[in-house]
């Protein structure tokens, strides 16, 4: 064991004893990028760097950034002003190293990942509220949820569910910091009931849900359940101070995949939800037929509303709760 750790010793010692050295070669070399044009040029490359860190992801961001890296290494340890500071290559080489880590690459890294989270390019099916403050209303203009369809991936029939604040925006706008406390009590009140009822929360926008069940019943009976737990939270509360949600439910052929469900199903049940009254549930008319006389609401018909790129838009049917 003495003999491990006197060898362990012995192959340190050497660059502990360097480190001065290896200190003063880098602050020269460093004074060396205070030349105003090796400076300004210094500059744009790590404001380049920087701006792919946040908006170049995946490992094509992280080829060019590495790319870019290792020119800054060959530009540097060519130059012949520096060749004839430090002739020694081996310790020339762990100057460089150390400079582009700590001067460049350590930066990049940590700004760039905090400019990302900040502007909500982590990626990740979940959205922040607080990084989409002026997120538009209603699922209808919220392209975010567009993906490729895979030739493997198969259409299956499901229950989709969307969900939206009434006035979000417009809250977020006016206090944020308020509107994110009001938001998070309603997540609970929606994760709690969609818990309850077997549902699957695929991901959230804002204000806004996408959920899906395999049996309609019990997507209108915790859309009931929402708006029931939702009155009940607005009950003591002003009329400026309370959540009102649009419930839009559908059945129809959707594609699935590992983080999304898409397709003409979603977009229906999102124009269900976008001509919803704040407070209400709609439902098309394929759930309607699986539902009726076995929940403890009553239907109304409103016929069949127009819906934006829907070719044969289905008859719908809005909710009349009790406690409404």
């Amino acid at each position: 064991m003495e003999g491990k750790l006197r060898g362990v010793i012995d192959a340190v010692l050497p660059y502990l004893q360097a480190a001065p050295d290896y200190g003063q070669a880098a602050w020269e070399t460093i004074q060396y990028f205070y030349e105003p044009k090796t400076a300004a040029i210094a500059g744009a490359v790590v404001l380049f760097l920087l701006l792919l860190r946040v908006f170049l992801g995946g490992i094509f961001g992280w080829l060019v950034r590495t790319a870019i890296y290792a020119g800054l290494f060959y530009a540097i340890s060519t130059r012949e002003e520096y060749r004839l500071l430090f002739p020694d290559d081996v310790n020339s080489a762990y100057i460089v190293l150390a400079i582009i880590f700590v001067g460049v690459w350590w930066e990049i890294t940590v700004v760039g990942w905090l400019l990302r989270k900040i502007l909500g390019r982590g990626g990740g099916a979940k959205v922040s509220a607080a990084a989409l403050p002026a997120a538009a209303e209603g699922w209808a203009g919220r392209e975010a949820f567009d993906v490729k369809r895979n030739d493997k991936e198969e259409k299956q029939q499901i229950v989709i569910m969307m969900t939206d604040i009434k006035g979000y925006s417009a809250r977020m706008e006016k206090d944020e910091k308020a509107t994110w406390e009001l938001l998070k009590q309603h997540n609970i009140i929606m994760r709690k009931a969609i818990g309850t009822h077997r549902g699957k929360e695929i991901k959230t926008i804002g204000d806004a849900f996408m959920v899906t069940f395999q049996n309609p019943i019990d997507a209108v009976r915790c859309g009931l359940a929402m708006q029931k737990a939702l009155y009940e939270f607005n009950k003591p509360r002003s009329a400026n101070d309370q959540l009102l949600v649009r419930i839009g439910i559908h059945r129809g052929e959707v594609i699935v995949t590992a983080k999304d469900v898409f397709g003409e199903g979603v977009n229906i049940a999102a124009r269900l939800e976008s001509i919803t009254d704040p407070g209400g549930i709609s439902i098309s008319a394929d759930v309607y037929q699986h539902v009726k006389n076995k929940v403890e609401a009553g239907f109304q018909s409103v016929g069949t509303p127009p819906m934006k790129n829907i070719a044969n838009p289905p008859e719908v049917f809005k909710l009349q709760m009790s406690h409404q």
